[in-house]
């Protein structure tokens, strides 16, 4: 999959001022929070490359800790969701 924009990592991390999320190293990878696959794509296809699906790591907590920050399939709906109606204004 592609990841996500420039501009979307840029703004996770000013966000979190350059801070990985588990352990404020500085970050050095946006993970998604819904995983970013083809079937995903379609169902979240407004939220899946979008900052309310990114969260800023460093390489330490990507790999140990990246499942902590996983979100259900029913919270990534509401937030599709969310999006869609923030769209349609």
């Amino acid at each position: 999959m592609k990841g996500f924009p420039d501009e979307v990592k840029r703004a996770v991390s000013e966000a979190q001022n350059y801070k990985c999320k588990g352990c404020l190293n500085p970050i050095n990878s946006i993970h998604h929070k819904v995983r970013d696959t083809e079937f995903n794509r379609r169902r979240f296809p407004l939220l899946i490359n979008s900052p309310m699906n990114a969260v800023g790591l460093c390489s330490e907590c990507h790999t140990n800790m990246s499942q902590k920050y996983r979100i259900t399939d029913n919270e990534a709906g509401i937030y599709e969701e969310w999006l869609g109606k923030l769209i349609r204004r």
